[in-house]
């Protein structure tokens, strides 16, 4: 063997081990520049939830003075112990009082009364129960203490219904309540 046929042999190794030197280096190189694109990519979509996430509370910094206003609101001071007084008997003579008495409650909570009414036509002589139609206007959480301070009343049997209207100065409640009589006095 002569030393040109050497060092084409030489050439022709090194060029093949060149060539696998160089695909090896290209995967490389291509694996790395996918790893890169990919946390690019994934670095985007993660900037992008960020920003939205950072919208929200920008948001709902915006609205937490409204939840505190409204958590204040919730916190009503309810009484200790619910009225429930010992049941007596209106005397029936005493009747013109109850618009009085009901009006005076829906005062003391802060409720417009439009009626009060009570039904004699209604009047049960066998249970001695009369039937008040109440018409109120306010707002829930007053209507709330009127309810509770209605439950102090002695001789109001019981709520046989209650219906609320929205509107735009607030709610309308129509009440129909019962109030036991004492038929046995003149």
């Amino acid at each position: 063997m002569d030393l040109k046929e050497l060092i084409k042999k030489f050439i022709s190794l090194l060029g093949r081990k060149l060539i696998y030197l160089l695909m090896f280096a290209v995967g490389i190189l291509l694996f790395i520049g996918i790893g890169i694109y990919s946390s690019k990519k994934f670095s985007e979509i993660k900037d992008r939830e960020i920003k939205a996430i950072c919208c929200q509370i920008e948001g709902q910094k915006v609205v937490l003075p409204v939840y505190h206003e409204l958590l204040k609101k919730l916190q009503v001071k309810s009484p200790e112990v619910l009225p429930f007084p010992d049941k007596i008997r209106l005397p029936k003579d005493k009747i013109e009082e109850i618009p009085t008495i009901f009006e005076g409650i829906a005062e003391k909570c802060n409720l417009e009364s439009v009626s009060i009414i009570p039904d004699v036509m209604s009047l049960d002589h066998t249970s001695g129960l009369l039937v008040v139609n109440t018409f109120v206007k306010g707002s829930f959480f007053d209507f709330r203490k009127f309810l509770v301070n209605l439950g102090g009343i002695p001789y109001l049997e019981h709520i046989e219904k209650i219906d609320i209207k929205r509107t735009m100065e607030g709610r309308e409640f129509k009440l129909k309540i019962l109030v036991a009589l004492s038929l046995n006095q003149k």
